[in-house]
């Protein structure tokens, strides 16, 4: 990971074209800001799971998850594959049923609150599947429909004549001015079949670009969208990614973010053991868990590692055996809150083993999960110590702001410098006050000074002296 520092200044030195931060929040959620480093590991940090979500009643809530939104302060999840309900909570954790439900005719309805269209009688779209065997290509396929306030809709016709199997979620991208559309493409002759597409689109409510083909299959494959993420050589070579639960993150700059549902498949061979719900039929089985996806484009993807994001239950737990990321994120404060669904068995309801069918009291559920404000990805050093160094950068404003946790016996100090990586007069390492503790917003001091506005416009870089350190983001601020 470590860059050589002669050829790096060099670049600097000959005039390499400076990072315009501005005054925007910027994560560590990939290499971008990390020039040089040594002993420093970027990591994706797993989000901590709550609990059920349960009615007043106590009962836990059941289905697929379409969407979790927030509109004028009340968060609204939407519940059911098919029937769909919508929820209703003001803090994201505590929910209670309403008497709304969505328009039905469809499967896998996504709700989508749109901050671009100036139009209010379209605020609120819902994208659906419509599908009865056998498919039919006139007039089956994925439909939209808008709406005021996210009760009566309006349908607008269909958007894709193709049968997605996936719930398409879109957003608007306000780095591209266009919307974007992630869904499900179908690599028939793989092992890792199902793929994650993009469409962009300037008008969601209107037929979507695809490649027609003369295939006469239903599914939307690779050969009508362009597939933009997929299962790899270091993924299990029996598994694909299943749902994307992709997300444009509103509090930092370029950052997009997908929680994948990855699949692993199973089979009569290598899983004996496995229990059909119907005696003797062997179906699509095996297990889920989300994992993390980062973009800075929303085109090109990466995996920070592959372990689990929200990983699934023990045997005796709700969520076994299978793991599904709901779109959505709700901020409270610093804390962000996300959802998940399970159905305690494995994908078309098989049991693992025999011996596991009676151990959860509990099966399925819709869940709730924690993560700090731009927590994902951080960039870690042990307690051996270790440092980092940005490429050039310019910003706006007068304070350096930080997220970082060292907790109590961790410390970090930065040091400003110029292109060519010397430490400028008074914001040295030896000049930076020590910063320990665990905060989302921290100002960084020289000898008691925090003001930085004598540098912007002018290119730097940041240097980070870091032990025992989580670095999650920068930002530079007016006060």
């Amino acid at each position: 990971m470590t860059a050589l520092p002669s050829l790096l200044f060099l670049v600097g030195s000959l005039g390499q074209t400076p990072i315009d931060v501005g005054d925007r929040k910027q994560l560590f959620m990939d290499h971008r800001f990390i020039a040089e480093s040594d002993r420093v590991e970027l990591r994706a940090n797993p989000a901590r799971k709550l609990g059920l979500l349960r009615d007043e009643a106590g009962e836990p809530f059941q289905g697929h998850v379409g969407r979790v939104i927030e509109d004028d302060g009340k968060v609204r999840l939407y519940l059911g594959a098919d029937d769909v309900r919508v929820l209703e909570s003001d803090d994201g954790l505590h929910f209670r049923r309403t008497d709304v439900k969505l328009p039905g005719g469809g499967i896998f309805p996504t709700i989508f609150l749109d901050p671009h269209d100036l139009d209010p009688t379209r605020r609120y779209k819902l994208f659906r599947i419509v599908y009865s065997p056998p498919f039919d290509p006139e007039k089956h396929g994925v439909y939209a429909s808008y709406s005021a306030d996210g009760v009566i809709f309006t349908e607008a016709g269909r958007v894709l004549p193709l049968y997605t199997d996936n719930p398409p979620l879109v957003h608007w991208d306000e780095r591209i001015g266009k919307y974007v559309i992630y869904t499900r493409a179908l690599a028939y002759d793989s092992e890792n079949q199902r793929r994650i597409a993009r469409i962009e689109t300037d008008d969601p409510l209107a037929p979507w670009p695809y490649t027609k083909t003369d295939d006469p299959r239903m599914f939307s494959s690779i050969a009508n969208l362009p597939v933009v993420l997929a299962a790899d050589e270091q993924d299990d070579p029996h598994s694909d990614m299943y749902y994307n639960g992709s997300a444009i993150y509103p509090w930092a700059d370029e950052a997009y973010l997908m929680f994948p549902t990855m699949f692993r498949h199973f089979s009569p061979d290598r899983n004996p053991a496995v229990v059909p719900p119907v005696p003797g039929r062997w179906e699509d089985f095996g297990m889920l868990e989300v994992q993390l996806a980062v973009s800075r484009d929303g085109v090109k993807w990466s995996r920070p590692d592959r372990s689990p994001y929200i990983a699934t239950g023990m045997v005796d737990e709700w969520d076994r055996w299978y793991a599904v990321a709901a779109p959505g994120i709700i901020r409270r404060g610093n804390v962000l809150y996300q959802y998940y669904y399970s159905s305690g068995r494995l994908h078309d309801s098989a049991n693992l083993r025999p011996e596991y069918a009676d151990v959860a009291k509990q099966l399925g559920g819709v869940g709730v999960v924690r993560q700090r404000l731009d927590g994902f990805v951080s960039a870690d050093v042990d307690h051996r110590g270790g440092w980092l160094r940005t490429p050039v950068i310019v910003f706006r404003g007068d304070r350096l702001r930080l997220n970082l946790d060292t907790g109590a016996m961790g410390t970090a100090f930065v040091e400003l410098q110029d292109a060519e990586g010397r430490p400028i007069p008074g914001f040295a390492l030896a000049d930076c006050e020590e910063i320990g503790g665990d905060f989302v917003d921290q100002r960084v001091y020289w000898k008691g000074n925090p003001d930085v506005s004598a540098l912007a416009g002018r290119p730097v870089r940041i240097h980070f002296k870091l032990k025992r350190a989580k670095l999650y983001a920068f930002q530079f601020t007016n006060g």
